[in-house]
């Protein structure tokens, strides 16, 4: 095999990505994956609920016990007589529970440890004039969580009031300080406290130059009269308060919870749920397999069938059927294969209608003559003198030349034209075949010349060489009016042929080296012969491994051009020559 077919079956493998082996394994993988996948979400699926469910039992005790505290130390001011409190946390969460000071000593513990703890390890502080929202209990956060939110400020005067001589807003308080928290304000009849309260809350707006609140409700909602800067207002309404409620709560300390080794249960459950889950699962997964399978014999099975019954047809002599090949995979190739083998078939046969119409008719003309004017002379019509049988000798000589074509064509078509190809002097070479046409050169009228460059050789076998090279020349010389000329161009690897001729139409230049191909639709032998010498060109040339090209221009000349640059490939069976 040589090296154009070996690239062109390389240029004709399907491309990776377009294979038919990977959809197949693409689709075995999606089939797995939607296995893994399905199996994968169930487990995930149990373990979250699992997991989600010991963590809303673990953050339900925490707030328990996070509360719990925060209560007593609202309600007391030390910690003293909170260990039976401890323990009933601990016992009802089923973790320790311990309540340090600031500096991680030992308080309480429900474990009766008193090794001091590590700071940076607390679960909360304890501070029920600071509580942590995140932590309270799931009665004061909202569903997904977060704290409830509190209201903003409110107007407490018709909004038909334009001015702010009538504008009263309320500002409610900071959710930092527990509710439960009362101080020296557990009584609205004590009005020394609320007064405290309101110098202090005055004095703290007035450093961040704010105006003075109008009052404070029992619920530590302030009034002010005017818009914006409320926040600033808030912040010292509660900071007031943790100044006058701190004699009275807790100490700040620190809570610490741990112990325990809750796991959450993430088997598959055995009760009829569970089997009922399992069950829809798997007939899930074998009706989406089964799904995918249908697919995949359809797609591969229907393009075969069309391509089955398309060959049918061709068998039964339609030339004309094809298969679609808008695939790109193996199966697509195949339909172009079959494709392009359908139009060779075509193409061949009309070539084989084309060869016997036009063989037939070259063969009638010359016999019809030679018949004619052989009644012509027995019915003593014609004198059987010299011109008569120069003009039969004409007709037979076209015959044999027709015939001798004819088998050149036969010969390269059956695979049989023996090749012995050598080294050739360009220079020598062309100035013989020049001499050997100059005579009929001459007689049109049209000067034949030949040149080539210095040294110039090329590797052929040199009779069939010269039989193309003469069949450019005879031609040329007929296509080139009197006073034309013809040159031999001769360079390494290359022969030329140029003439100064009428020149061919670019519609029928990619047509000329075909079978009984003639510029001149009249058939007519006085302007071309019979048009099997740039066939036998062509085959001559693609036997030695080149090529030959023709450039053309109406009125200008043409140009033939014979590559044999590449090495020429012997059909003798003979290894190629060093």
């Amino acid at each position: 095999m040589g090296r154009r077919a070996r690239d062109a079956r390389l240029e004709d493998r399907v491309r990776w990505h377009h294979s038919l082996f990977l959809r197949l394994f693409a689709l075995g993988a999606v089939v797995a994956l939607v296995a893994v996948v399905a199996a994968t979400w169930a487990t995930v699926r149990s373990t979250a609920v699992a997991v989600h469910q010991e963590q809303q039992q673990s953050l339900h005790a925490d707030a328990t016990t996070y509360d719990s505290l925060i209560g007593y130390a609202a309600t007391h001011r030390s910690w003293t007589g909170a260990s039976g409190l401890v323990d009933r946390l601990a016992d009802r969460s089923g973790r320790r529970v311990t309540v340090t000071d600031e500096s991680g000593r030992v308080l309480l513990d429900s474990g009766r440890g008193t090794t001091p703890r590590p700071v940076s390890q607390a679960r909360a502080t304890l501070d029920a004039l600071a509580v942590d929202t995140a932590l309270r209990s799931p009665a004061t956060t909202t569903a997904s969580g977060a704290p409830v939110p509190t209201p903003g400020p409110v107007a407490t005067v018709p909004s038909a009031c334009r001015t702010t001589r009538c504008l009263e807003i309320a500002v409610p308080p900071l959710p930092a300080i527990d509710e439960r928290v009362t101080g020296p304000f557990g009584s609205t009849e004590d009005r020394t406290s609320w007064a405290e309260l309101q110098q202090r809350v005055d004095a703290c707006v007035e450093r961040a130059g704010v105006p003075a609140v109008i009052g404070i409700r029992t619920d530590f909602t302030a009034i002010v009269g005017y818009p914006g800067r409320h926040a600033r207002v808030a912040r010292c309404v509660e900071s007031s308060r943790r100044a006058m409620l701190r004699p009275y709560v807790a100490p700040r300390a620190l809570l610490f919870i741990g112990g325990g080794d809750p796991s959450a249960d993430v088997s598959w459950s055995l009760s009829g749920a569970g089997r009922l889950r399992v069950g829809v699962l798997a007939v899930a997964v074998l009706v989406v397999t089964l799904l995918l399978s249908a697919l995949l014999a359809g797609y591969v099975v229907r393009p075969v069938r069309r391509l089955a019954a398309a060959a049918q047809e061709a068998g039964e002599g339609n030339l004309l059927v094809r298969v679609e090949e808008h695939r790109r995979d193996e199966i697509g190739q195949m339909a172009h294969a079959f494709n392009r083998m359908a139009d060779r078939r075509q193409q061949l046969e009309e070539a084989r209608r084309r060869l016997v119409s036009d063989v037939s008719h070259e063969l009638r003309n010359p016999l019809a003559n030679i018949r004619g004017w052989l009644e012509a002379a027995q019915d003593g019509l014609a004198v059987p003198d010299e011109r008569l049988l120069e003009s039969l000798h004409e007709e037979t000589t076209h015959l044999q030349r027709l015939v001798e074509d004819l088998h050149d064509l036969s010969v390269g078509d059956a695979g049989e034209l023996r090749l012995s190809p050598e080294p050739i002097d360009l220079g020598s070479f062309c100035d013989q075949v020049a001499d050997a046409h100059r005579a009929t050169a001459d007689a049109a009228g049209v000067e034949l010349l030949a040149s080539t460059s210095p040294g110039a050789r090329i590797h052929a076998d040199p009779v069939r060489l010269r039989q193309a090279l003469g069949n450019l020349l005879v031609n040329a010389i007929r296509h080139t009016p009197r006073g034309g000329r013809v040159l031999v161009l001769g360079a390494p690897g290359t022969l030329r042929v140029v003439d100064t001729g009428e020149g061919i139409a670019a519609a029928e230049l990619p047509l000329i080296f075909d079978r009984f191909r003639r510029v001149d639709p009249s058939r007519s032998r006085a302007t071309g012969g019979s048009g099997l010498g740039l066939a036998i060109v062509r085959q001559i040339v693609e036997a030695h491994g080149g090529t030959v090209e023709a450039t053309s221009e109406v009125g200008a000349g043409t140009t033939v051009t014979i590559d044999l640059r590449a090495r020429p490939r012997p059909l003798d069976g003979s290894a190629e020559p060093a």
